[in-house]
């Protein structure tokens, strides 16, 4: 298993730019030197792999500060991948749940009955409105008044889509593939992520502010110069489009940018929290979730404990109560977590605390959120964002992720769709 990465030289006329060295970029660049293109990758961070980030600086071990599980394992290429460089993949599919009802007190076994009959009950409402064509909220065709709906619909929602339950669209949630089989892995899925880098010419700390496509080919305007080539493969996030914060000429076409707009980013923050060892009642690997009232959006903190063994936890919030708390300090999150974590385990809890942080998606300027949903009412709009403009610009990302939207596989997928198009213009 390599811990470095080096980069190929930079080509001086590159047939095909590639904005950003995410997963969906580092696929689109990989599949054009394979189609035998020259390709240049600009990334505007410091740093490879994009929301795909493992680091080790916070707590000494690897954690992964966004994508963390690879899912739907059986189809993922990243589970190959991630075996034959030698990492290690902890089983998560059948992963235990610590619960908690309402009071705090741990559930019983009819407790744990009722939470899993009533999540099938959640997801087969939403799998039947999806079926029949209804692009609706989620919201609007789930039941809301059965125990545990609350806890349910905070991890299908928030957790899951990044937005809360009546921001999902049953038909674009329909289209999905089961994220299932799943793994974590020890060293980090971003490591994993990280390892697509090798060999390819990439230049970081490059910031594009103009991509002017009115020509024959495209000439992008970044913080390091122009650069030109006969096209480019777009992969940044919807936050980053519908901020502006690329300038284009022509401008994009007004059904490209209704797309942006009706694939807005999601979030979801974690929470890690590094412990002195101690495992407060808490299985390793297991999900912790507790009751909370039925309603929309709730406000919860929910867990994995101990994953892959390592002594932190981290929690996840997502949706409107994420993007509050991240225009907060980090600090007033970390808190928020922890009392969270207090009323299921007690406060002894806060004695082996040794210090935790706040992921920070929300304000990252190469990201602005986590991840992209789709409204209730505008499924299809992934293919309008993705299909080509004049054979020069080209679009990849999580956001286009096919069958597996908002996942690292997807993107990575969709940056090799994406380069196959490409490669069949130019």
């Amino acid at each position: 298993m390599s811990t470095s990465t080096k980069f190929a030289a930079l080509p001086t006329n590159p047939d095909v730019i590639v904005i950003g060295a995410g997963s969906a970029g580092m696929g689109a660049a990989r599949r054009l030197i394979k189609g035998g293109k020259s390709v240049i990758v600009i990334e505007a961070a410091n740093r490879i792999g994009g929301r795909a980030w493992t680091q080790s600086d916070s707590f000494g071990v690897p954690v992964d500060m966004g994508a963390s599980w690879v899912s739907s394992a059986n189809k993922n290429p990243f589970t190959k991948i991630a075996r034959k460089a030698g990492f290690h993949l902890v089983e998560h599919t059948h992963a235990e749940t610590d619960l908690f009802r309402l009071d705090g007190s741990r559930a019983d076994a009819r407790d744990h009955k009722e939470y899993q009959e009533n999540f099938r009950a959640m997801q087969k409402s939403m799998n039947k409105a999806g079926k029949k064509g209804h692009d609706v909220p989620a919201s609007e065709v789930t039941p809301n008044d059965l125990p545990w709906m609350g806890a349910i619909q905070s991890w299908l929602g928030p957790m899951d889509y990044g937005v809360d339950f009546d921001q999902i669209s049953t038909l674009d949630d329909w289209h999905g593939e089961s994220d299932q089989p799943s793994y974590f892995v020890r060293e980090g899925l971003g490591a994993v992520v990280a390892t697509r880098a090798e060999g390819l010419p990439i230049k970081l700390n490059t910031t594009v502010t103009h991509i002017d496509w009115s020509g024959d080919g495209v000439r992008i305007e970044t913080n390091n110069g122009t650069l030109s080539a006969k096209a480019c493969v777009i992969t940044v996030s919807t936050g980053v489009l519908a901020a502006g914060n690329i300038r284009f000429t022509p401008e994009l076409p007004a059904a490209k940018m209704e797309a942006v707009h009706n694939l807005p980013m999601g979030l979801l923050v974690k929470v890690p929290m590094m412990f002195d060892g101690a495992r407060l009642g808490l299985g390793e690997n297991n999900w912790v979730t507790y009751q909370v009232p039925n309603e929309i959006p709730a406000k919860a903190c929910y867990f994995i404990a101990w994953p892959c063994g390592h002594d932190y936890l981290f929690g996840n919030i997502g949706g409107r109560l994420g993007w509050d708390l991240s225009r907060e300090k980090s600090d007033v999150t970390v808190d928020f977590a922890m009392e969270e974590l207090v009323k299921l385990v007690g406060s002894d809890a806060r004695k082996h605390l040794i210090k935790g942080f706040r992921t920070d998606w929300a304000n990252d300027q190469n990201t602005l959120g986590a991840y992209a949903a789709v409204k209730p009412g505008h499924h299809g709009v992934r293919k309008t964002l993705e299909a080509p403009l004049a054979d020069r610009l080209f679009f990849a990302g999580e956001a286009m992720g096919g069958a597996y939207p908002a996942l690292v596989s997807g993107a990575y997928l969709s940056g090799k769709r994406t380069a196959r198009k490409v490669c069949k213009v130019i």
